[in-house]
């Protein structure tokens, strides 16, 4: 699964290849599914959970915490943004908006994870984040992101 894009994964993979991705979600992700130490996640009928698990399993427990410290884990957080960009890209509208209002959205809650953030945005999902900022007329980036 690794070098997966967007259009070659579908909602059913998400879960395996966040593991693969950001192995630090494997333990909520074996709480959660009941699985055996070196099991699999699930490969099918995680689809529906989508929205859940973006949420429980890598924003809320992972990123968030990552963005608060005062000197983040800059590989933590090129892998947890590089696997939201890689789902979202060439994907359709249920899974563009799963990152987008479990993941991206969450930025927007305290300045200081947008602006600690903003470094690892890249591609399609900081085109999203840039709009979204205009959109929301946030403080300081009224006009988006600076392009990279």
């Amino acid at each position: 699964m690794t070098g997966m894009g967007g259009a070659g994964i579908d909602d059913d993979d998400v879960l395996a290849f966040l593991v693969e991705r950001v192995p630090e979600t494997r333990p909520l992700v074996a709480e959660k599914y009941g699985l055996r130490p070196g099991e699999a996640p699930p490969a099918v009928g995680t689809g529906p959970d989508l929205y859940e698990n973006l949420l429980d399993l890598l924003t809320r427990p992972v990123l968030l915490p990552a963005l608060e410290h005062a000197e983040p884990d800059s590989d933590l957080l090129r892998r947890c943004f590089g696997f939201v960009e890689d789902i979202y890209d060439g994907a359709g509208g249920h899974r563009r908006g799963a990152v987008y209002f479990q993941v991206l959205e969450c930025l927007l809650d305290a300045r200081p994870y947008l602006e600690s953030a903003i470094p690892y945005l890249r591609g399609s999902v900081r085109e999203r984040v840039s709009r979204m900022l205009e959109h929301y007329r946030v403080e300081g980036h009224e006009r988006g992101l600076p392009p990279l």
